[in-house]
């Protein structure tokens, strides 16, 4: 019976409140039922537009956090979504991936270019392109003096031809393919010689090939390094983006309660029911 009578209690408290609110407004007033993007129910006039009530929300609840915000922060410098959301631990471990990940592409890349720089150099001191024509000419019974026609030969019957300019597979053939092994200055390989299949490869060759591994595994490095900072940013976003979907989550509110509005030009009382997550 109490409870019965807490309700009829309720019932009219809440009918006298619409009588005011009603009693303050012209008598073509049209209620109706407004959602704004922030999940607020009220009941206001025709013109009252959802920005208006957007940017009311924002400045009643500055604890909202914006996922979108939080993700491109995040996604342009790792860790400041987080700053965003006040995780100061996570915001330091994206930082620091991010930091360290640039720190070893650097080195790593500067220690490619400086052993690409070395082998070259060893290369240009160690393999002679005069001593393989030499060779050619010796092995196709051709002029030594005409080149265009070693090089026809050399096409026919090699798989590679050696390049005119010095670029970058210039320098891996010389040092990747059996064909080349007599321009070394430490090949014996004659061209009747027996020993051919076992002395196909000198010393200084096969020094040269491990300097030019080193150097692509430092490239190959400083590109994880890379793909390292790129997931971190995806990381960082998406994280940031999470954690403020879950921030608003945790800070849920309902509240019933009158609101001043304006309405044709003339002072109005609106109820308002107001959900915050």
């Amino acid at each position: 019976m109490s409870r019965l009578k807490g309700f009829m209690k309720a019932g009219f408290s809440l009918l006298m409140w619409s009588t005011i609110a009603l009693a303050q407004t012209p008598s073509r007033w049209h209620d109706f039922m407004v959602q704004t993007p922030h999940h607020q129910f009220a009941w206001v006039a025709p013109q009252d537009t959802a920005a208006e009530a957007d940017e009311a929300y924002e400045d009643e609840y500055v604890d909202y956090k914006s996922p979108k915000k939080a993700f491109l922060l995040s996604a342009l410098i790792p860790g400041s979504g987080q700053i965003y959301n006040r995780s100061w631990l996570k915001a330091g471990a994206f930082l620091a991936i991010e930091a360290a990940s640039w720190i070893f592409y650097s080195q790593y890349t500067q220690q490619g270019q400086d052993i690409d720089a070395e082998f070259k150099a060893y290369a240009d001191a160690h393999w002679s392109e005069n001593e393989y024509w030499d060779y050619i000419a010796r092995r196709s019974g051709l002029d030594r003096s005409d080149v265009e026609a070693l090089r026809a030969w050399e096409k026919n019957n090699y798989s590679h031809s050696l390049h005119r300019v010095k670029d970058q597979q210039y320098y891996e053939m010389i040092g990747k393919y059996d064909q080349f092994n007599a321009g070394w200055d430490d090949s014996e390989v004659g061209l009747w010689d027996n020993g051919f299949t076992i002395a196909l490869r000198s010393q200084n060759r096969l020094a040269y090939d491990d300097r030019r591994d080193d150097s692509n595994r430092a490239f190959k490095n400083a590109t994880s390094m890379a793909t390292i900072a790129i997931i971190n940013h995806l990381l960082s976003g998406f994280e940031a983006a999470w954690s403020s979907h879950r921030f608003n989550q945790s800070q849920f509110e309902a509240s019933l309660h009158l609101t001043p509005r304006d309405w044709d030009r003339r002072p109005c009382t609106a109820l308002s029911l107001d959900l915050r997550w």
